[in-house]
């Protein structure tokens, strides 16, 4: 409740100025509280974080009010940063929207992103660079979900503990991600096991989830906003792509990876029988890599090329201002990486957690023709072979010669 709110942050400030009368009563209203806290500063630089702020202006809901009246006539006077932070994305974008107290008086706005498959690498620094990447693969990008992953442990005893053990920590997150933000989330739910299981395009998800298109656009919208789905296109269709040729995909690969492995497992009751290391082993491990771990890598090796905007890497040499994915309006040809450099330069690359062989490059190239006639305006070509399983002898010898550059699993990994 609003009460209990302003008698948990009163406490919190009375730890902070070591006040004996405020740990005795709490302040009475928002008012007196950043009153106080404007006194206490002393005219000093002070920092008021108000943490998961959705559900305190929930409570409370004269707050933003309250804050955009404090922010307009009193703050003016201090060196205060106030810091509105949480978890509910599309509740905090619509705090700062035109029909809203606090329209106007954002000074700065972070979004905060899940890890890259690079950064996620960094909790587990030993581990061979197929296992960095497998890591990302099946606990993704966000800290709290790698923290829990012991690096002296293999991925496998990481995975079982974690996700395939009824007590693990993560063995029924995914089935209740959006129990705090919704009511009733079961067509969200519905969307993303629709999306998981292979539709990626707006009627088909429909069909799959039973629903006619209008009656998903509220559910697909908000998972949109809660950055959970993504919508994508070709790189060449932008800025004004076709809806016909938007693709929906998790934006999340631990989403992905447990209701592929994790919601099969828990619906045939398996967990409750099989020890979890064996469930590894015999149902998630032979398929892994087909059938999720090489998707994966695709995601990072666009990752790749996009941080060499801002990271020179030796192994390529493009800079790109865009990058992203290619395929044809019939989807019969795809290309896994897209990128421009803004000057006439065009990347195409082909990611292949096996070997590449020479056919592989044949089409890379023969497709980067097609993207190129779409783009318009290029002048140069790279194709890219990104590999984990290194060149077959003939692709070798095109690199070798000039007509390609290979990037293997390795360099995504090197830090220049």
């Amino acid at each position: 409740t609003e009460r209990e709110q302003l008698l948990a942050l009163s406490r919190v400030l009375a730890e902070r100025f070591d006040d004996a009368a405020l740990r005795r009563a709490a302040l009475p209203d928002w008012e007196a509280l950043l009153g106080y806290v404007a006194e206490r500063a002393e005219g000093a630089p002070f920092l008021l974080a108000l943490d998961e702020f959705p559900y305190l202006a929930d409570a409370a809901p004269a707050l933003p009010s309250i804050l955009q009246a404090w922010w307009d006539h009193e703050a003016p006077g201090t060196q205060l940063t106030v810091v509105l932070s949480g978890s509910h994305v599309s509740a905090m974008k619509r705090l700062v929207g035109p029909d809203q107290p606090l329209y106007g008086r954002r000074t700065a706005r972070l979004d905060v992103h899940p890890f890259d498959y690079r950064d996620a690498a960094r909790f587990v620094p030993t581990w061979s660079p197929r296992d960095r990447l497998r890591l990302y693969a099946v606990f993704g990008g966000l800290p709290g979900h790698l923290a829990l992953v012991d690096p002296d442990r293999s991925l496998a005893a990481n995975a079982a503990r974690h996700l395939l053990d009824p007590s693990g920590r993560l063995h029924d997150e995914a089935a209740h991600t959006f129990d705090a933000f919704l009511a009733d989330a079961s067509v969200h739910y519905s969307v993303v096991e629709a999306i998981t299981s292979g539709e990626r395009r707006w009627s088909r998800i429909a069909s799959r989830v039973g629903k006619q298109t209008s009656a998903l656009a509220r559910p697909l919208d908000w998972l949109l906003e809660m950055e959970v789905v993504e919508r994508v296109a070709p790189l060449t269709a932008y800025p004004n792509p076709s809806p016909k040729r938007m693709l929906y995909q998790l934006a999340d690969p631990y989403l992905v990876f447990w209701h592929r492995f994790v919601a099969d497992i828990r619906g045939r009751g398996l967990s409750a029988l099989t020890d979890p290391e064996v469930l590894w082993e015999r149902l998630v491990a032979p398929r892994l890599d087909v059938a999720h771990t090489a998707h994966v890598f695709e995601e990072a090796c666009r990752q790749f090329v996009a941080r060499t905007a801002r990271e020179p890497h030796p192994a390529l040499s493009f800079r790109p201002v865009q990058v992203g994915r290619w395929w044809s309006s019939d989807a019969s040809e795809e290309v896994d990486v897209v990128a421009l450099d803004g000057a006439g330069g065009l990347l195409v690359g082909e990611c292949k957690w096996g070997t590449a062989d020479a056919r592989d490059l044949d089409r890379l190239i023969r497709r980067g023709r097609l993207v190129a006639q779409e783009a318009g305006g290029v002048k140069t070509t790279t194709p890219v072979l990104f590999t984990a399983g290194g060149l077959a002898p003939q692709a070798q010898a095109q690199v070798d010669a000039g007509v390609a550059v290979h990037v293997a699993l390795d360099a995504l990994y090197t830090v220049t």
